[in-house]
Order: structure tokens, then C-alpha cells, then sequence
């Protein structure tokens, strides 16, 4: 069971992978005018509550500390992520953080998604190993 738990972590890391990818894609079109921010407010409120599932997978599945400091530092980014173009009023410079932040996020959920599934998922990370 622990093992379908992983591969679960890791497909919640793929998810907010895909899902952070079609952000970008969905800002654009309302920077272009093709379309409002809802669309890409609404995903990134349900990213925002994946990321928070990712972390309990990491605490049900693969109870690594490193797997449940992933998961806890990318439920931190996401959090932080939804509250940036808040700022843009009073701290626009930090505002600004905010596609970068999406970055940050991209690698994060692209790591979780390959410690169980993708390239090398057929051996356990060294620390599950031990």
C-alpha cells in the first residue's frame, strides 16, 4: 500500500507540474487580452490545494524526511505564490516574484514527480533504500 501511496506523491508532483505549465499559458492569454485572470486565478487556487495533498501523500507514503520537506516547502511556495499579486499596490518589486516563484514551484513538483515515477522510478531513492 506505502508503495501505491508513493507513486501517488509522485503523480501529485506531475499534476502540479502540468497544472503550473498551463498557468503560464493561461496568464498569457489574460496579459494578451484573449481572456480575464479568472481562469488562471481558479487554477491556481486548486494548484494551491494539491500542493496540500502532495504533502499528505508524502506523510502517508513515503515518510521520508525528504519527501515530506519537499512537499511542506512546496505547499510554503504555493502559499506564498497566491498571495503575491496581492502586493501589487504596495510592493510591486515583490509582486513581481511572482512568475518567479512559479519557476521555483516548476522544479520543486518536476522533483517530487520523478522520485517514484519517471526516470529512475524503478529503484527507491537512496534514503527509502536504507
Amino acid at each position: 500500500m506505502r508503495s501505491g501511496l508513493s507513486k501517488g506523491y509522485s503523480a501529485l508532483g506531475w499534476l502540479v507540474l502540468a497544472l503550473t505549465v498551463l498557468q503560464f499559458f493561461l496568464a498569457g492569454l489574460g496579459i494578451f487580452g484573449a481572456s480575464s485572470f479568472s481562469a488562471h486565478e481558479s487554477v491556481g487556487y486548486a494548484l494551491h490545494g494539491i500542493t496540500l495533498l502532495v504533502l499528505v501523500a508524502a506523510l502517508l507514503g513515503p515518510r521520508t524526511g525528504r519527501d515530506i520537506g519537499m512537499a511542506f516547502v512546496l505547499l510554503v511556495i504555493a502559499t506564498v505564490q497566491v498571495y503575491l499579486p496581492e502586493l501589487r499596490g504596495d510592493a510591486p518589486a515583490i509582486a513581481a516574484l511572482h512568475p518567479l516563484v512559479a519557476l521555483l514551484i516548476l522544479g520543486l513538483a518536476a522533483h517530487i514527480g520523478s522520485r517514484y515515477l519517471g526516470r529512475g522510478a524503478g529503484s527507491p531513492p537512496a534514503a527509502a533504500a536504507a
